[in-house]
């Protein structure tokens, strides 16, 4: 694995700042775009208040979205992450902007058991590698999860259907699609 380049935060009080990118299969950064695209939906529904709020990134990969979040006022982030090396450089980016906000677990999220954690996340991000096509399964342990106000952001590279969301009792909010990827934002069913 070798540092293969850069993405940048692109709000809040870390804007522009850079986090290193590894070269390793199946990392697929969420790219500036679709950031942009899932952070102006949040904003809106959250009426531009991040604070108070917590998330979980079930794939952390670079750890971007929960860079996002925290720097945008949220309270507390949770990052996930399998891959040794790839957690250790999260961990180096949280030292390098000096944040108490933010948790690295490694390990697998789909084996994790949070229920150690203080309160419900009102944000999880889902964004695995597209080959392994863990989307639905991490959909379902996130159903479980997610606080009853909040919302889970999920990135794959095929459509989730209603007919799935609504068998584990959450809705379609927004949907979007950039080049290959489905962009979905879901809420547990009213």
């Amino acid at each position: 694995m070798k540092q293969d380049g850069k993405i940048r935060i692109i709000g809040g009080m870390w804007k522009r700042t850079s986090l290193p990118v590894l070269d390793f299969e199946g990392l697929r950064p969420t790219g500036d775009r679709q950031r942009e695209m899932i952070f102006n939906w949040l904003n809106h529904l959250y009426d531009g208040d991040f604070s108070g709020k917590t998330s979980l990134d079930m794939f952390g990969g670079t750890g971007a979205l929960s860079f996002e979040f925290i720097s945008r006022g949220g309270q507390r982030a949770v990052i996930v992450e399998k891959n040794k090396k790839a957690a250790s450089v999260i961990k180096d980016s949280i030292k390098k902007l000096n944040t108490e906000a933010i948790d690295v677990i490694c390990g697998d999220s789909l084996m994790q058991d949070f229920s150690e954690e203080p309160k419900k996340p009102d944000l999880i991000f889902i964004d695995p590698p597209f080959s392994l096509n863990l989307q639905k399964k991490a959909l379902l342990k996130a159903s479980q999860l997610i606080n009853d106000n909040g919302f889970i952001y999920v990135e794959s590279p095929d459509e989730i259907d209603d007919a799935y969301l609504a068998s584990i009792n959450l809705a379609p909010i927004k949907r979007a699609k950039t080049g290959p990827n489905h962009l979905l934002l879901t809420s547990k069913k009213g």
